[in-house]
C-alpha cells in the first residue's frame, strides 16, 4: 500500500526509511506477490473470458497494479486510492475510502493488497464495495499469533510504509478474527494461501519474518 501520494514532502527519515525498505525488500516482495495474483488470478473461473477485469483498491504507487497489466497479458487492470493523481498515472482513479465509483459487476476481481489491516474503520464497508463490483475478491494481509508476531509486523510496516505517510496499524487479523469478518459479509473462501515466504532472501530475517504472518485469501462473492 505504500503510496508516493500519501505525503508530498518527506523528512530526511523518511528518505533512509524508503531507500533501506526498497534496497532491502521492496522488489522482491513485488516480484513474488505479482507472480502469485496472476497466477491465482487466471486459475479462476472467469467464463473463458479474453479479458480479464481487475480493480486494485488501496493501489499505493501501481507498482503491483502495472506489473499485473503488463505480465497478466489477459488481465486489463484499474487502480484506486484515496489520493489525488497528482503522478497522472494512467489507470488510476481517485475515490472517498468508502464508495466505489462503479457500476455493480463491472469487475472480475478485486484485489486488496496489505490494505485492509491499514483501515479498519472502514474494512466492512470495503469488503461491502468489493462485494458489489465483482465476482472474485483476493486479499493478501497478515496474520498475528500476540504480542511478538504484532510487533513484527508493526516494524515491518514502519520501514515499509511509514516514510510515505501511511498510517501503521495497532492490530493485524488472527486467523479466528478473519473467518469472522468473513462470515460477518457473507463472503465464500474458496481457497487460503498461507504461508507464504517473502523475505528467504534475507539472512536471519527469514526465520524472524516468518512465513505465518503472510496470506492470501481467494474469495468468491456470489
Amino acid at each position: 500500500m505504500s503510496s508516493p501520494l500519501a505525503k508530498d514532502k518527506k523528512s530526511v527519515l523518511d528518505k533512509l526509511l524508503i531507500k533501506f525498505h526498497k534496497k532491502a525488500s521492496h522488489s522482491n516482495r513485488i516480484d513474488i506477490l505479482s507472480a502469485l495474483f496472476i497466477e491465482e488470478i487466471q486459475a479462476l473461473a472467469i467464463d473463458q473470458k479474453d479479458t480479464i477485469r481487475l480493480l486494485d483498491i488501496g493501489c499505493g504507487d501501481m507498482t503491483i497494479t502495472n506489473i499485473l497489466g503488463q505480465k497478466g497479458t489477459n488481465i486489463q487492470c484499474t487502480g484506486v486510492d484515496i489520493y489525488p493523481n497528482t503522478k497522472n498515472w494512467e489507470n488510476y482513479t481517485e475515490f472517498d475510502g468508502k464508495r466505489l465509483p462503479f457500476a455493480d459487476k463491472s469487475y472480475d476481481v478485486v484485489l486488496f493488497s496489505d490494505v485492509l489491516h491499514h483501515d479498519a474503520e472502514n474494512m466492512n464497508r470495503l469488503l461491502q464495495e468489493a462485494k458489489r463490483v465483482a465476482n472474485f475478491i483476493i486479499i493478501k494481509d497478515h496474520f498475528e499469533y500476540g504480542f511478538f508476531s504484532r510487533s513484527l509486523l508493526q516494524l515491518a510496516d514502519i520501514i515499509g510504509n511509514y516514510g510515505y505517510g501511511v498510517s501503521i496499524p495497532k492490530r493485524y487479523f488472527s486467523k479466528k478474527r478473519f473467518q469472522a469478518v468473513l462470515a460477518t459479509e457473507e463472503l465464500q473462501e474458496i481457497k487460503s494461501i498461507c504461508p507464504i515466504y517473502l523475505y528467504n532472501h534475507l539472512p536471519l530475517m527469514k526465520y524472524i519474518f516468518k512465513g505465518k504472518y503472510q496470506f492470501v485469501s481467494i474469495i468468491k462473492t456470489s
